[in-house]
């Protein structure tokens, strides 16, 4: 029986031209969903470890969390309480928190001590709410909490960092408070010309230290918090968060981050870096996270993806997503050890594991 002819194509022909065509179309299909895949940065993808978001169930807007190994750690709430797991984030329990405002920031200098501040200060249509200010302290693990100190001006407090068991620092609008004695007494700085609020403050050593600013500026120590300079990286962005790894300074914002390798005297900016970040964490001066705010949603009653970027040569490329699925506004990151971190997103936790 002759062959029959489809467009001057013999009929076998056309049919392994027509197979080979479909074998393309569906090898490119599956390219582009990888493709996609690796865009949308959903859990489990690869492009900065392997990633897991956590439902905790809690009805809560989680501000900052510090794990003490990859078992333990603790989340503050908007709510004004603090959370606790146990099982790497797997299961929360809300310790014994006095305050029903805002814990913005956690540290502890140990596995039983721990401190936390936070407040509130905000404004509406309707009038200002009383500024509310406070440092908190646990003795026993984080399992209860008790207010030692509360700003004479009731400042809202933003950071906290201890150098040492003893000497620690938060921060907050425009005011920096050290204590030497474990949080028994507090010393008030007032830090003029800011234009904008301090934000995260942070040590490489107990005599040199520096706090970010919602401006172009920071505010930086050499002599262990005894005088305070406000200085400039020299670029137009407000700095939210800072982190120093091997004697290297990076800080990050609203803009691009800046990056100083001799001791916060001289910034570069990093061009490829992301902006709108929240929370930056370099294990090493090459290895970072830089976490934040992603796109938005769309719509009328959108919402913010969270966004999550990680470099690997010290900042001058980085790889990720701004539409991290299943995931909001990312506030805060914390690592217990190199090769394993937690973040917060509303009340999820994302797990990321190297």
């Amino acid at each position: 029986m002759p062959d029959l002819w489809v467009c001057n194509v013999s009929l076998p022909t056309f049919v392994r031209l027509t197979m080979k065509l479909s074998y393309f179309l569906f090898t490119m299909s599956i390219l582009l969903a990888a493709i996609a895949c690796k865009k949308g940065g959903g859990p489990n993808s690869s492009f900065c470890g392997n990633l897991t978001v956590i439902e905790t169930g809690i009805n809560d807007a989680f501000q900052d969390i510090y794990f003490l190994d990859e078992q333990t750690g603790f989340v503050a709430g908007y709510s004004g309480s603090i959370y606790k797991t146990t099982d790497s984030a797997k299961t929360w329990t809300a310790v014994n928190s006095p305050l029903s405002v805002p814990v913005r920031s956690l540290f502890f200098t140990d596995a039983l001590t721990g401190y936390a501040v936070g407040g509130l200060n905000s404004c509406s249509g309707t009038g200002c709410l009383v500024p509310v200010g406070f440092i908190l302290k646990s003795i026993d693990g984080g399992n209860n909490w008790s207010q030692v100190y509360t700003p004479t001006d009731k400042t809202e407090l933003k950071s906290v960092f201890f150098v040492n068991t003893s000497t620690g620092y938060c921060a907050g609008d425009n005011v920096i408070f050290k204590t030497t004695n474990g949080g028994q007494t507090w010393t008030e700085y007032k830090i003029n010309n800011l234009g904008a609020e301090l934000m995260q403050i942070r040590f490489t050593d107990p005599m040199n230290g520096y706090v970010t600013c919602l401006s172009d500026k920071f505010v930086r120590t050499t002599d262990g918090g005894q005088s305070w300079q406000v200085s400039s990286p020299g670029f137009n962005a407000g700095y939210h968060s800072i982190s120093i790894s091997d004697d290297v300074l990076f800080m990050g914002g609203t803009g691009k981050m800046v990056k100083s390798v001799n001791n916060g005297q001289d910034w570069t900016v990093l061009p490829n870096s992301p902006t709108d970040i929240s929370d930056l964490q370099f294990i090493t001066k090459n290895q970072g996270y830089a976490l934040g705010r992603g796109d938005y949603s769309g719509g009328d009653f959108g919402f913010t993806y969270g966004s999550l970027y990680c470099t690997d040569d010290g900042g001058n490329s980085w790889k990720g997503t701004s539409r991290l699925t299943n995931s909001f506004f990312i506030t805060a990151v914390s690592f217990p050890t190199p090769s394993t971190g937690y973040a917060t997103s509303n009340n999820k936790i994302i797990k990321i594991k190297n």
